[in-house]
Parts: C-alpha cells; structure tokens; sequence
C-alpha cells in the first residue's frame, strides 16, 4: 500500500511541478522503440543486396535514415524534458524533505538508534525518491522496446520466440534479487551512519586536536575501514549470488542462440527460409538476450526508487503522527498564576530498557527559581527536554497553570521559553545574527541584542570581534573569526536570554565553560532576570552542578536515577543531611 502511496505522490508531484516536461520526457522510450525496428530496415537491405533489388535497398536505407531522425529528435527532445524533471522534482522533493526533518516536533528521530538507521537509509538513496519518475519513463521505455524487438523477432521466425521464453528464468528469480537488495540497504544503514560520524570527526577542529594528541589517526583510520568493509560486505556478498545467476542465464541463451541460428543458417543454405528472416534473427539476437536483463534492471531500479520514496512516504506519516500526538490548539497564558506541575511524570528513551525518569511529582511554583542538582545521568537534562515539549512524558502530565501540556499548543508554548544550555549550538553567522535568533522579532535590532549582551556578562566579547556584531563567526568562512569555549557558551547565553517576557527560563549548565569570576558576574544577572520574572508568574530553573549557584534558589530539587531524592530549600536540604548535603560537602571539600 505505501509504494502505491508513494509511486502516486512522485507521479503527481512531477505532473504538478513541471507538466511539459514531464510529458516531453516520455520521448525517451517512444525514441528506444522507433530504434527497435531497424533489424527490419537491416533484413530488407540484406535481402535487396542478395536479390540485386535496388529498389528495396533504397527503401530499406531510407526506413533507417527515418527511423534514425526520428529516433533522435524524440531521443533529444525526451533527455531535456528528462534533465528539467530531474531538476525541477528533486528540488521539489529536496526542499520538502528539509521542510518535514526541520519540523518535527520532537527529538525522537534524532537519537533513537532504529529511526535513525531509518534516516540514514533514506539520506543514502534519498535520490530515488524524485528519480522514480525517471525509473518509471525507463520501465515505459523498456515495455516499449521489448515489444517492438518481440514482434519485429517473431516477424522473422517462430524459433526466435525460444529465445525470448529462455528469458523467463531471470524474471522468476528477480523478486528474490529485489529482497537480495533491500536486505543489502538494511544491513548496510548502521555501517553507513557510522562511516559518516567517523569521517566528521576527521573534518572537525575539536576532534581533530585529539586525534593527534593522542595519536589517534592510525586508529581513525583502521575504524573507517573497518566501518566501510561492513557497510559494503552485504553488497559484495550478494554480488557474488548475482554473478553467479548471470553467469548461469548467459550460458544458456547463448548456448540456445549458438544452436538456433545455425539451425536457421541451415534452412537458409537449402533455400527454405530468407536471407531477409535470417539477418533480422542475427540482429535482433542481442536485443532479445537484453530483453529479460532490462526488465529485471528496470524493476530493479524502480524498486529502488520505489523503496527510497516509501521512506519519503514513511518520513511524511512519522511527522504526521508527531503532528496528531502534539496537536493542542490552546495558547500558553499571558503570565503563570499557579505555575508548572508534573504529575506522575516518566519518561523513556525508544530502544531504552528502563525509564529515564520515573514517577516525578514536581511542583514549580509561578515565580519561583528552581534549582535542579544531581549526578551525571541523574535525568536532569530529560527533564528539561520534557518541560520544553522536545518530547512526551510516556506517563503522567504535565500541566502549565493547571492545563495539560499536550493541550497547548506547542510552537506557542516555545515561544514563551527561552534558555541557555551546556551543549549549546556554535551558529557560524554573523555575531549579531548568532544572537538576535534567540528572538526572531528582534532578530537585527542591535540595541536589544547589546542589552542582551550586558545581560549575559558577554559585552567585552565584543572587543574581540573585529567588526562589531558584524563580525563573521567560524573560521571555515572568508574573513570569519573563531571564539574560544568560554565565548561561544557566552553567546549562547545572551541568545537565550533574548526573548523579553519567558514563562519558563532554563539554564541547563550554562556556566561550564567560564571562569569563576564571569560566572559570579552572569549569575547576578540571572538573579536580577529572576526577579523580573517572578512580576509575572514566570518560572526560573535552573541545573548545575556548582552548589555556589543553587544557595539562592527557593527551591532545590535532588534527582537520583531518574527518581526524585530530595526537594526544599538550600537550608532545609543541608539540615536533613541527605543527598544533597552529601553532595555539597564532597564539592566544598575539593575547594578546601
């Protein structure tokens, strides 16, 4: 049902991007079958020549002079009609396939291994999906073909239909090539994807400096060859199968051919069939032999292409049912009044085999700052991510002012979050643009984004970039300058701090890479942000690890494998002597 779904939507598509085109492309099979009736033009001039018959010679020539120009211009007017759909559909099918990737509402396909492989698979054959048209014009064009070069044979002779029927071995056995091939795509998808992280770390600054310092090119090497070899044994592997089958249907149609001719050869010394049926029989051999190996070729490719627009299909359907599953139409309020709950909350990742947070009853007062501590892998960052909306609790709700989550709609509810994060994205545009994409409204206004700035303890950064906010950032681009750590986490601050009025402002690690000093001064800000935040029921969360941050919270929340230790105020936590005490004095302690 989905490669009828999916061979509709490329037919429809190419009919409705580029109609003339499309049509004037179907010139290319109309061309190959004009060109199939020359063994008749071959068989007439033969039989002129033998019979000292001008006229049929000359008729002859001219059939294929015609036939020749014919041929040609459908030929040239079908490749151009060809080369213009290609362009025109693939970039159709291009842009649509970025448009869908980019809005998707959650992070799913981004990190779980089995959509992944999914992805890799259609990003390795995605230029089948707007090739199809073109398999199905070559399926055209080789029904045409093989129909012409059938009659035009059988026209000659009724022994040439053997040929034609030696055929059939290599049509039956095609459905079992055709699993051969998906089974080679499906093998190879995790191999590919691991090629391609491989090579990117050798094309990345970071990663590079630590492939020479620890001597690791030898063994980046040895693991992208490795990858490789995995990722094409499957191809070779069934080559192997595939040669032999070939080897196997040449030997026997040749063989038969051999037989057949000499047999008609023999008729034709002793006068009882012409020299015209045995010429045509002689030229027409070779086309019927490709006859079978074109249309397992084309099936071949049209499968292929068919297999890679399924996974177009399959990429719409996924974005569809993340579209219907965070489907909620009300708008976020003005300003929080009770603030955010989660209720039994447990999440998941695809593939995992135990919760990534289970059973969190959480509230998060309007106006309050949070602080969220824990060890590494203590589920913090989920959490995050499930407050944002980048996912759905696999239980429980999460109600914003009393209204589930999934109810609100989520774009809206973005748009009123704002946040600086650990991993934050390093944007090689101008400096200006790196930051003014933290508010699209404010996207060039230089006086908002040098307040933001100042808000992030980030106005000296501009001291180092030789044209101000127009400074290019990223060495990879003419003229663009590169920033340390510490700077790019800086202006991944000011850009989450760009949105004037957040119901929730998350900062998930945003000091890591700062000094002590720069910290101290951001996190005056953040407090002074707090402040201002709590006028309107907004909510401040906050997740470190550096306990001379969270003291000033007015509420500290513990998390302990995904489960909640521990939750009250700084005092509170270092009286009752649990987890977080624990954890305090372990970091004071290395500050002794």
């Amino acid at each position: 049902m989905n490669a009828l779904r999916a061979l509709w939507l490329v037919i429809s598509t190419s009919f409705r991007v580029d109609p003339w085109h499309t049509v004037l492309s179907l010139g290319m099979p109309a061309a190959q079958a004009v060109g199939a009736l020359n063994p008749l033009f071959y068989g007439l001039f033969a039989s002129g020549a033998v019979q000292h018959d001008g006229h049929r010679m000359a008729a002859a020539v001219a059939g294929l002079v015609a036939c020749t120009a014919i041929r040609q211009a459908l030929a040239t007017a079908g490749s151009s009609g060809w080369l213009q759909v290609l362009e025109n559909v693939g970039g159709e099918f291009t842009h649509r396939t970025s448009l869908t990737m980019g809005s998707i509402e959650t992070l799913d396909h981004l990190e779980a291994p089995e959509l992944l492989d999914k992805l890799q698979m259609f990003r390795d054959y995605s230029g089948g999906v707007f090739q199809t048209i073109m398999s199905l014009f070559g399926l055209l064009n080789t029904i045409a073909t093989s129909t012409v070069t059938v009659v035009v044979a059988l026209s000659a002779d009724w022994r040439l239909l053997i040929l034609v029927l030696l055929g059939i071995p290599r049509l039956v056995i095609a459905p079992i090539t055709l699993r051969w091939d998906r089974a080679i795509e499906e093998a190879g998808s995790p191999y590919s994807r691991q090629t391609d992280l491989l090579v990117d770390l050798t094309q990345d600054v970071d990663a590079g400096a630590e492939a020479r310092v620890f001597g690791l090119q030898r063994e980046l090497r040895r693991q992208i060859r490795e990858a490789v070899r995995r990722w094409q044994e499957p191809t070779i592997r069934y080559a192997r199968n595939y040669s032999v089958l070939d080897l196997a249907n040449g030997t026997l149609y040749f063989g038969a051919a051999v037989a057949i001719i000499a047999w008609m050869l023999h008729d034709t010394l002793d006068g009882s069939l012409s020299v015209q049926a045995l010429t045509i029989a002689i030229t027409a051999i070779g086309a019927l032999q490709g006859i079978s190996a074109n249309v397992v070729g084309t099936v071949k490719s049209t499968a292929q292409s068919l297999r890679a627009a399924t996974r177009y299909v399959w990429l719409q359907d996924y974005a569809a049912d993340i579209r219907t599953r965070y489907a909620g139409a009300q708008s976020p309020p003005a300003d929080l009044l009770t603030g955010i709950s989660l209720q039994d909350v447990s999440f998941r990742y695809q593939g995992a085999t135990a919760d990534a947070v289970s059973d969190l009853n959480l509230d998060l007062p309007a106006g309050s700052v949070v602080a969220l501590v824990g060890e590494n892998g203590a589920g913090k960052t989920t959490l995050v991510k499930l407050l944002t909306g980048m996912y759905a609790p696999t239980a429980g709700q999460i109600a914003i002012d009393g209204v589930d989550l999934s109810t609100i709609n989520l774009t809206e509810w973005r748009s009123r979050c704002a946040g600086a994060f650990q991993d934050h994205a390093t944007f090689e545009f101008t400096a200006g643009r790196a930051i003014g994409i933290g508010d699209l409204t404010n996207l060039d206004d230089e006086n908002t984004i040098r307040r933001t700035l100042d808000d992030a303890a980030a106005i000296d950064i501009l001291t180092a970039l030789p044209e101000g906010l127009d400074t290019q950032l990223g060495t990879s681009w003419p003229g663009g300058v590169d920033l340390s750590g510490g700077q790019w986490q800086r202006i991944a601050i000011a850009r989450g701090m760009m949105r004037p009025r957040p119901l929730l402002l998350v900062l998930d690690e945003p000091t890591s890479a700062l000094d002590a000093t720069t910290e101290h001064r951001l996190f005056d800000r953040y407090t002074a942000a707090a402040h201002e935040a709590r006028r309107r029921g907004a909510v401040t969360l906050l997740v470190t690890h550096r306990f001379s941050t969270v003291a000033a919270a007015d509420i500290v929340v513990v998390l302990r494998n995904g489960r909640i230790t521990e939750i009250g105020s700084h005092a509170d936590l270092i009286a009752a002597q649990g987890d977080y005490a624990e954890l305090y004095n372990l970091q004071a302690g290395g500050y002794a």
